[in-house]
This record gives C-alpha cells, sequence and structure tokens, in this order.
C-alpha cells in the first residue's frame, strides 16, 4: 500500500482534521478546528468524532496531487475529488461527448496505464479514505467513549469503507460476474502505520463479502438523523447496498428493499425533483439523498467542479461536454429534461447540441445520489424477480413526474428492461458514470456512433472497462507481483 507506508496514524488525524475550520450553511453547529490533537484526545469526545468525521468528507472535495509519489505536488480538475471519479466514467459512453480539454483521456478510453494520474489518482483516493475509515473504527474501538456514540460512528466508519472498497473493485477489477476469482485489490482492515507492509490482493468475492458484510451491518446501527446530505445515513447506506446488489446480481429482494428504504418507499412522491431547468445544483432538492455541498467562497472546488463546470457552455468554464444527437432524440418535447441547445450553430457534428442541465457557480452543489436513481434500481428488482407489471408502475412514477404526456410502459421482457436501461441514462446523464456503470454490471458493449469525436467500441467484459493496478503500488508492495497488469 505505497500511499501510505510513509504516514503515520497521527499524521493521518492531523491532516483529516486541518480541514475543519470552515463553516457551512448544512452543519448545526460549526465544527471546531481540532487539527493537531493527537489521537487520544481525539477519540476521547463525541464533538471532537463528530469533527473528525467531517473532515474525511470535506476530503471528498479536495483538489488531489495527481501521484503522491513523483514528489511534485500538481492536482487538475480531473483529480479534483470523487465527483472527478464519477465524471471520468460519465465521459466513456456513447451519450456526452467530450472536448479536448481535461478528461480527453477518459473520454477516449486511454487512461488505464499503471503510471497515468488517472491511475494513480483513483487508486490513491479510495485507499486514504480506506484508511481513514480503518484510524475511526481503531480509535472507537479503544477509546473509552459510551456504547451507543461507538455503535453510531462505527457504522458510519463501516458504510465509508464499504463505499470506497466498492469504487476500487469498480475501477481495478473485472466485473463481478465476468471474473469473480480476479485478485487484484488487496484488503486493509487495520489503519496502515510507518511501517505497514502491503498486503496481497485477495479474491473479487472477498472485497465483495467486506463490503456487504459492512454495509449490512453499518445500516443496522445508523440513524435517519443527520448533520446536512454531504453524511451518510442510513437512507444513503441503504442505496450503497442497492446499488453493490445491482453489481452482484445475486439477491434482487435484498436489492428492491434497500433501494425502498433509501427512497422512503413512495414512488410518487420520492421522483419529485425541483432542480430541473434550475441548474441541478441546490442540495436541498427533495429528491437529492447525498452530495456535496458548496458556498462559493469558504467550501467551493473553484474550476475543479464536475459536471457543472464541464457541461456549463453559458459562463465562464470549460465549456466542454456535449451531447449526441442521437441521445438527445430520445427525449420527448414536454419532457422536462430535454434541456439541450443548438449553441454554436455548429458545423462540426459532436458540437451540434449542449445541455443546461447543469449550471456552474462557485456555489453550485453536486449530485451523488437521488431517490429518482432508487426509484429506478427498485424497477429493475422487480424485473428480475419476475414482477413486470409492479416494474412498469415504479417505471411510470418517474415518467409521468418528468413528462405529463408520458404513458404506462406496455413493454415486457428485454424490451422493458431496455426501457429501464434508457430511463437510467435519461435521468442520470452527467451525474455517477451510468452509461458506463450499467455496461460494466451487465456485460454489455458501449459502442459509439459517427457522432463522436473520438470513435471507440469497447466490448463486453473488455480490460477497458477497469484500470491496471498503479505501478508506483507495485514497487512499493511486496507482496503485489507485477504480472497482475498482465
Amino acid at each position: 500500500m505505497k500511499i501510505y507506508n510513509k504516514l503515520n496514524i497521527k499524521f493521518l488525524l492531523v491532516l483529516v482534521v486541518t480541514f475543519l475550520s470552515s463553516c457551512s450553511k448544512e452543519f448545526l453547529d460549526e465544527p471546531k478546528n481540532t487539527a493537531g490533537l493527537p489521537e487520544s484526545v481525539v477519540f476521547s469526545d463525541r464533538e471532537i468524532v463528530e469533527s473528525f468525521v467531517t473532515g474525511i468528507y470535506d476530503r471528498y472535495k479536495g483538489q488531489w496531487d495527481d501521484d503522491l509519489t513523483d514528489g511534485v505536488n500538481n492536482s487538475d480538475p480531473d483529480t479534483g475529488g470523487l465527483y472527478a471519479m464519477y465524471f471520468a466514467r460519465t465521459v466513456k459512453g456513447n451519450d456526452l461527448i467530450q472536448a479536448p480539454t481535461f478528461f480527453l483521456f477518459d473520454y477516449a478510453h486511454e487512461n488505464r496505464g499503471p503510471s497515468f494520474r488517472r491511475t494513480s489518482f483513483t487508486w490513491t483516493f479510495n485507499y486514504e479514505i480506506i484508511n481513514y475509515a480503518n484510524v475511526l473504527i481503531n480509535g472507537l474501538a479503544d477509546s473509552n467513549l459510551d456504547d451507543a456514540t461507538k455503535k453510531e460512528f462505527t457504522a458510519v466508519a463501516k458504510a465509508i469503507r464499504a463505499f470506497h472498497y466498492f469504487q476500487v473493485a469498480l475501477e481495478f477489477a473485472p466485473n463481478y460476474n465476468s471474473d469473480p476469482s480476479s485478485t487484484r485489490i488487496p484488503i486493509y482492515l487495520e489503519p496502515a502505520t510507518g511501517t505497514s507492509e502491503g498486503n496481497p490482493p485477495s479474491p473479487l468475492t472477498d472485497v465483495y463479502d467486506l463490503i456487504l458484510s459492512d454495509l449490512k451491518s453499518a445500516i443496522q446501527d445508523l440513524p435517519e438523523e443527520r448533520l446536512g446530505k454531504s453524511y451518510i445515513n442510513k437512507a444513503v447506506a441503504n442505496g450503497f447496498l442497492a446499488r453493490v446488489l445491482s453489481v452482484t446480481q445475486d439477491d434482487w429482494g435484498l436489492a428492491s428493499s434497500a433501494a425502498r428504504a433509501a427512497y422512503g418507499g413512495n414512488a410518487a412522491s420520492a421522483v419529485v425533483s425541483s432542480n430541473w431547468g434550475t441548474g441541478f445544483d441546490e442540495l436541498s432538492d427533495e429528491d437529492w439523498l447525498w452530495g456535496h455541498f458548496q458556498n462559493g467562497t469558504s467550501e467551493s472546488n473553484f474550476f475543479w467542479l464536475s459536471p457543472h463546470a464541464m457541461f456549463d457552455h453559458l459562463t465562464v468554464s470549460y465549456n466542454a461536454t456535449y451531447i449526441n444527437t442521437n441521445f438527445r432524440d430520445t427525449f420527448s418535447d414536454t419532457d422536462v429534461r430535454k434541456l439541450f441547445q443548438d449553441l454554436y450553430n455548429s458545423s462540426t457534428p459532436y458540437r451540434e447540441f449542449i445541455t443546461t442541465k447543469f449550471v456552474f457557480t462557485f456555489a453550485s452543489d453536486v449530485p451523488l445520489m437521488r431517490k429518482s436513481e432508487m426509484v429506478l434500481i427498485d424497477a429493475e428488482a422487480q424485473f428480475n424477480l419476475g414482477n413486470e407489471p409492479e416494474a412498469r408502475n415504479l417505471l411510470f412514477a418517474l415518467q409521468k413526474d418528468r413528462d405529463p404526456n408520458a404513458t404506462l410502459s406496455t413493454s415486457s421482457g428485454s424490451a422493458l428492461m431496455d426501457e429501464i436501461l434508457l430511463e437510467r441514462r435519461k435521468e442520470l446523464y452527467g451525474e455517477i458514470g451510468v452509461e458506463w456503470f450499467d455496461a460494466k454490471r451487465l456485460r454489455m458493449p458501449i459502442n459509439r456512433d459517427a457522432v463522436h469525436r473520438v470513435i471507440v467500441n469497447v466490448p463486453a467484459d473488455s480490460e477497458l472497462f477497469y484500470l491496471n493496478i498503479p505501478q508506483s503500488e507495485i514497487d512499493a508492495n511486496p507482496n503485489m507481483n507485477e504480472s497482475v497488469n498482465q
């Protein structure tokens, strides 16, 4: 585990808590700046533990060094935190087209080399957060805090750890159902120290067993209440579980119940959103389960922000992401999500349409999970459970809210599944890399049409669906064999 060989526990604690001096509208109380406190102090008081967790979430918005091993501190918008990883997935499909600027290598599927910044950043980002989760679990176990506090924040840590192991599995391993015995990802359950040696990689089945175990445990003990929507609560952890089960595809009943626990069980009310047509930048929207808060000053990633800074062509930003004409044509004229413009009147095919879904300001909030996604996971689960009428009803709950002229689907079999997947693309484009995620988990190809700036076809189960293990990890971890990337 290269990135932690030179870090000790105290440094990790200092690094996390130095981010705690900023305040935001979503905090009930401004977190205290506890920078420099030793572990014994951090885990002696509930409020300081809460600030430690706030520091972890703040790292999701960090402007990350693209390679911690090269001795040079460089950060680019495509290594800007969790949303940068999501956006790298977003531009790998057919629906969106990226101009030759940041994320251009992700768009061209040329980003998986062991020395590339995409590979280094994605590994570093996820394993650093995993280590913070392990620090939290270990610190709580050894503390004298009351049992209720220990239980709650251990659950938070397990949900965080599960989420990030899930990201590592998605990014660095083949699809679970195409190669469950793949051995590429090391598991760490204890905090790293200055003398830590990297663990050998574990089978993918073991990684997913840990993810599922952590989530099921966390859901039992997480509360519903939270300081703000940047925090993980019981509903968000259920959303994580629903996503994971949509990959393993071995318990659609639990996938449905987890999705319903996340969106509240009433699909018609869950999908109601006020963000369409107003910039998709407001965390207070009832449809949003989890997101990044920004206030434009003390809490902002400025021009590092994706997707807003990439999509918005009407303000000073990167003006980089375009809409495939064929994707645009899947929306009816009465669909509130049909927010496309022929802004440039360009003769270049890929530059024909932009979208005004996302408005960029330094205060734009970022969606990470929405109830509407959970309703669509529930619809897919019902389909796989053989309950097609309920799948159609759940699908229609979303469709009729977005389009007053929508009608209940009469599709069945594979045509119904295709309709659910199309609705996922229409609802979630630009947000979480839904097209890439669905292609990988369902073992489908990504085939681009002639509208694209770079035409590339990715076969189902292609190695292009996952990244190489970083060379820095291979060099530093004696238990990581060079052959892992062969």
